[in-house]
């Protein structure tokens, strides 16, 4: 599309370069005038009840999105404590067990020492 607009735009360059001087300036002021035009017409359309509805569905699913998004991260973080909690219980566990089993054998290196 834009080489398109670009070829457009050098073909009309060249046509007002070959014109004569007062057809150069009707050119131009058509030219002014066309973009006026497309400027006017740039902002009915964007007027238009389904340019407003496009806008509208897009805030809307912006919002759907920000919401799920909530959802996954409340969801992420219930596991993450989950998994925390479970994981200090097991450590919990291990740094007992390993505890028993240290009083185990400096009790055992004791008697061994008395003997």
């Amino acid at each position: 599309m834009r080489v398109i607009l670009n070829a457009i735009g050098l073909g009309i360059c060249l046509a007002i370069v070959g014109c004569s001087q007062p057809t150069q300036e009707k050119t131009s002021a058509d030219l002014k005038a066309a973009a006026g035009q497309v400027g006017d017409a740039a902002k009915d359309v964007a007027a238009t009840p389904e340019v407003k509805a496009v806008g509208s569905d897009i805030k809307q699913g912006a919002a759907e999105a920000g919401d799920k998004l909530e959802a996954a991260t409340d969801k992420a973080g219930e596991k993450l404590k989950e998994g925390a909690a479970k994981a200090g219980a097991e450590i919990k566990e291990g740094a007992k067990a390993a505890g028993d089993k240290t009083d185990a054998a400096l009790n055992k290196a004791n008697e061994d020492v008395k003997h």
